[in-house]
């Protein structure tokens, strides 16, 4: 189970002091045991009256990044991505995508097979990336009002994961936080999702 903890204010800066008071999801179940590399990834969220906001870090060398435009395959590059069924009481769930240039690959989800596409972009989820020689990190917002125009509502309970993945990195990797037990690869696996709780 992951606590969100909540804070009194949007947060919009990547060294807002409110992070150090978030719970920190390590990313490292290595559930396809062929894939060996496991860059030290990490996740903190947090919620404010406004939304959840989400910030990533992965220590991961090399990194790719290629893609530039919404929708585009991220996946195949360096990639950090969260997926969250906002309502307890409604299947869809949402996934962000994000690559290291910040290019979202985002869906309204009840599986890999039935996908809408929303029209909100990285502006609109006030993306922000950072990069050096030892990490790379990403921070966005969803707001309540987003989720709330897709499924109904948000509720206390949520459920969803944390990936860290590369399919066409140097190491490819595929990293959950909650563990899965699916026999082929596939993070679209709402029945491997853990609790993701507003406090």
């Amino acid at each position: 189970m992951y606590i969100i903890k909540k804070v009194d204010h949007k947060i919009e800066c990547m060294n807002d002091k409110a992070w150090e008071e978030a719970n920190v999801a390590n990313v490292a179940c290595r559930n396809w045991r062929e894939f060996e590399y496991i860059p030290h990834t990490t996740a903190k969220i947090l919620y404010s009256d406004y939304g959840i906001h989400v910030q990533m870090e992965s220590e991961e060398k090399p990194i790719l990044a290629r893609y530039r435009h919404q929708n585009t395959p991220v996946c195949t590059d360096s990639c950090m991505e969260f997926f969250i069924s906002p309502n307890e009481n409604d299947i869809h769930y949402f996934n962000f995508e994000v690559n290291p240039f910040g290019t979202i690959c985002l869906g309204c989800c009840t599986s890999r097979y039935d996908v809408s596409k929303p029209e909100e972009d990285k502006t609109y989820f006030g993306v922000k990336t950072y990069i050096d020689d030892k990490t790379w990190k990403i921070q966005y917002t969803i707001p309540f009002e987003f989720m709330d125009k897709y499924v109904g509502g948000h509720t206390k309970n949520m459920r969803g994961n944390l990936y860290k993945c590369g399919n066409d990195t140097k190491q490819r990797h595929y990293l959950s936080y909650y563990p899965m037990h699916a026999t082929e690869r596939d993070f679209h696996r709402p029945e491997y999702f853990g609790s993701f709780i507003l406090e």
